[in-house]
């Protein structure tokens, strides 16, 4: 049964909200203001929440930013309703991390409507090792909510300053790692940033170092990045093994760009709740030095397929759609996704996964265009011009049903 928490201090609302849901199936729970909701929120664990915008102690906005906060409740639905003279809107709502905005002086038909068709959509509360904490020890005081608030931005706010280094990659790791120390005690820090055909690796700490494969090995969760060729080690690496540690798969729009191992933390849970929280603001940072890298290289061409790399294709692309506009050709674009590439890096290994995209490569240079790039790990483009790509979509169709079945 899907669970719901209601937080208003209207009992009115409180009441018709409660008695809507639990008709139509739904497990409720209420809450009065916004205090007494967070901890409702922690105790109940809701797929849902409908949170009021004005309310004693803690407003809708700011219960929701902090719900947003920890990435284990990305999933939760969260709706903000108000009253007739607030000045919230949509863009605002949707700004603080709400999924949806609803107005108490519509119609109450419409709004049993928009309520039930939001409680309905595919929302959920994921469990997780910070979830479990949380539920644990939720937050008793309105003190404790604000100094996490505070800690969270604060931390965010470190490490996005970091932008103005990425001339220096090493500098950037360096200062993540003395942050850290000052945040919480362990022994090695171990960082690695890649595209999706070189990897970086880097290590700080107080403690003997290990060797690269120890790290690539040491998480099931970041396994798949020991299909890289090009991996560039910066510290002089040892054969002791790491065994006491805890690690964070670092994401780009869903997808992997990098990791971050702690050695013998202190506290994991310490540890684990800092590097969830700094996983998006260090994506950011990642990025940009893939970014500097890539520019800084003078290098065209991605290294394992000989495809264009993602951010060399952006100058290609102005060019050829001036030379169409002149030309009066027909320019076309084409987004090929292959599935389960990573599947295939573990059963079939590095050596037979690149030779398989790089005679994918050479298939579309030749069918295609000779205007090929890789943008994510399984995901190319085809920038065609004066060219229809219909005669070839079956021969596209074969050779994702070979990466599928390899």
């Amino acid at each position: 049964m899907k669970k719901v928490l209601v937080v208003d201090d209207s009992a009115v609302w409180r009441t018709y909200l409660q008695n809507l849901l639990e008709i139509h199936g739904y497990a409720v729970e209420v809450a009065k203001d916004g205090l007494e909701g967070l901890n409702r929120f922690f105790s109940f664990l809701p797929d849902t929440v409908i949170v009021d915008y004005v309310m004693p102690k803690l407003n809708g906005v700011h219960f929701t930013r902090f719900i947003r906060s920890f990435s284990t409740f990305k999933n939760v639905g969260i709706m903000i309703l108000t009253g007739a003279e607030e000045t919230i809107n949509p863009f605002w709502a949707k700004k603080s991390g709400a999924n949806a905005f609803l107005k108490k002086t519509a119609s109450q038909s419409e709004i049993e409507r928009t309520v039930l068709e939001f409680v309905a959509k595919p929302f959920s509360m994921e469990w997780s090792r910070e979830l479990y904490a949380l539920h644990i020890e939720p937050f008793g005081e309105l003190v404790d909510i604000l100094e996490e608030s505070l800690r969270d931005s604060t931390i965010t706010k470190e490490i996005l300053q970091l932008s103005e280094y990425i001339y220096d990659e090493k500098l950037v790791m360096k200062k993540i790692y003395n942050l850290f120390t000052e945040l919480f005690e362990f022994d090695n820090f171990y960082a690695c940033v890649s595209t999706y055909s070189h990897a970086r690796v880097y290590a700080f700490g107080n403690k003997e170092l290990s060797n690269p494969n120890s790290v690539f090995e040491k998480a099931e969760e970041i396994r798949f990045f020991s299909y890289f060729k090009y991996i560039d080690v910066y510290y002089e690496d040892t054969e002791r093994k790491i065994e006491n540690a805890i690690g964070e798969v670092i994401t780009r729009k869903e997808e992997p760009i990098g990791f971050i191992i702690i050695e013998n933390p202190k506290v994991p849970e310490v540890a684990e709740r800092i590097l969830a929280l700094a996983n998006y603001s260090i994506s950011l940072i990642f990025d940009l030095l893939n970014y500097h890298k890539l520019l800084g290289s003078q290098k065209e061409l991605e290294e394992i397929t000989g495809a264009y790399d993602r951010h060399a294709i952006t100058g290609k692309i102005v060019n050829l759609i001036d030379f169409s506009k002149r030309n009066q050709l027909p320019l076309s674009f084409v987004s090929i996704k292959l599935l389960n590439l990573r599947k295939l890096y573990t059963s079939k290994g590095t050596d037979y996964t690149n030779q398989l995209l790089r005679t994918f490569v050479k298939f579309l240079e030749e069918q295609l265009s000779d205007t090929i790039a890789r943008i994510e790990l399984g995901k190319f483009l085809a920038v065609i011009l004066g060219k229809n790509v219909t005669p070839v979509q079956k021969q596209l169709e074969s050779f994702q049903i070979i990466f599928n079945e390899s």
